[in-house]
Formats: structure tokens, sequence, C-alpha cells
């Protein structure tokens, strides 16, 4: 196993008009990196065609959806790699994850679970705020027991050893699987560590699946109540939510310039309407 070596996976249906972007944006991080695609049976050889320098597998057909396509991948990628980020097939990483990758494994003991900053931009690549981010881990419990998710996938780092403790991404969750992957590398006792720099962009359209902000929510609530099971004081709870309010004042302002006081739930639930 090489320790700087990155695993990168793609699930797709092979039809995203930006998954040619996604997969660019991989390849310019100058990475030691395999990018492996995982996609319906029936789309393997077009994308063979298509990325002829990543791996591409069959996904886990239409039941498993997305986590089923990582699993899948997470199976059957080479066994050398020492880390793991996956990325959609509509988002896309950034230089800056690149630089924080770098970093990190220069590091000694560099903590298993590392993460940074996510810009959201539009269906047509513009910018618009940072998301809120708590970068201070023993805050993700009282913060998560309100129903405030800390942090966001895109650009997350996993060492090879915390995948395979953690054993794949969990199927009863059809949108925050991820959400639990990582939640559960917390609640073990892995060390996480935040960067200060923009590692990903999380695109915002309407009618994507993470647009269902009900199913979101409940679902969101039963992995907490699950994996961080018992409770924070009233005390931890106000203090943890006005921390996460003030630090990320500027993130909240810029998000006013660009979408109005529309909430994140209301931005994934209806996209940004592009002005005139």
């Amino acid at each position: 196993m090489t320790a700087d070596h990155l695993l990168v996976v793609t699930p797709t249906l092979g039809d995203s008009e930006f998954l040619d972007a996604s997969i660019q944006a991989v390849r310019n991080l100058s990475l030691h990196t395999t990018h492996v695609i995982s996609c319906p049976a029936g789309k393997i050889a077009a994308m063979r065609e298509r990325f002829p320098h990543c791996v591409v597998v069959p996904d886990a057909g239409r039941e498993g959806a997305i986590y089923g396509a990582l699993n899948v991948a997470l199976e059957q990628a080479p066994k050398d790699w020492g880390w793991f980020t996956y990325i959609n097939d509509d988002d896309e990483l950034t230089p800056g994850f690149a630089q924080m990758a770098r970093e990190h494994f220069a590091r000694a003991n560099a903590e298993p679970v590392t993460y940074g900053d996510v810009r959201l931009i539009t269906d047509d690549g513009t910018p618009v705020s940072r998301i809120t981010t708590e970068k201070t881990p023993r805050y993700f419990a009282p913060l998560l027991r309100q129903g405030i998710s800390p942090l966001n996938q895109q650009g997350m780092l996993f060492r090879a050893d915390v995948v395979r403790e953690l054993k794949g991404f969990d199927l009863r969750y059809r949108l925050c699987a991820d959400l639990d992957f990582w939640l559960r590398a917390h609640a073990a006792g892995h060390a996480f560590r935040h960067y200060p720099l923009e590692v990903g962009k999380f695109r915002i359209r309407a009618g994507q699946l993470s647009g269902n902000v009900a199913l979101t929510i409940c679902e969101q609530q039963d992995i907490v109540n699950r994996v961080l099971p018992g409770s924070s004081s009233t005390l931890a709870l106000r203090w943890a939510r006005l921390r996460y309010r003030v630090l990320n004042l500027p993130r909240y302002l810029e998000r006013r310039r660009h979408a109005g006081w529309s909430t994140s739930n209301a931005l994934l639930s209806g996209g940004i309407e592009k002005k005139a």
C-alpha cells in the first residue's frame, strides 16, 4: 500500500452533462490517483472509451443507487491505495483539495479523516457561497442533535484502514449514507482535521436528489439517534449553535448576496433562480 495513493470514486448513470468536468477536475489534481467510475453495466464500454485513464466498474443496479455504486467500487478497486474520497458526477474537486491532500499526506501521524470547505455553485457554475462548516469536531454531536449538519462530504479524505473498518456505506439510507459513514468514524474515536481550503464544489440544481429535504431530515435524525445515542446539555446545545452561527456569519452574508434570505434547505429543494 502506498501512503499517498488516492482512490477517487465517481458514481454515475453516465448521462450527466457535468461528468466530463468532474472527471477532468480529478485529473487536474496531479496526485497519485486511481479514479474509479461506477456506472450501469450497459454504459461500461462507452465510459471506458470516453475515459481511458479511469477504471470503470458496474454499479449495484438501480436499487443500490449512489451508495451501492460506491460499495461496489470499493470492493473492485485496486487494493494499493492509502486514502479514499468520492465525488458525484455533477460536483468537482478543486486545486485546494490537492493542496490539502499533499499537506495532509506529509504530516507525521496524520489524522485518519480530513475535510475542508465546500463552495455552492449554480447549475451553470456561478459561485454562491462557501457552505457553513464546523471546524472543531467536539461540536459535531451537539450540532447534529439540533439538526445542523456540520460539514459536507465533498473533498473528505478517509484513510484506508478506516474505510475497511466502516465496511462500506449503509444502503438503508438513500440520501444520507455519507453522513452515516463519517459519523460512524467520528463515534469510533477517529480524529478529524479541518483545512481552511476550498476543496470541493457542490452544484445545486432543481430536481436533484438532495432536494428531497423531508427525506434528508428524516434520515439525518435516524442516523444521529442511532450513531450518537444520548443527549447534550442545554448549555452545550446553545453554545454550539451560537458559536456556529457567529463563526459562519461571513458565509451567511455571502449567501444572502447571491440567493437572498433562502435557507440551505430551500436552496437544495429549489435551486437558485438565474438573474436576468
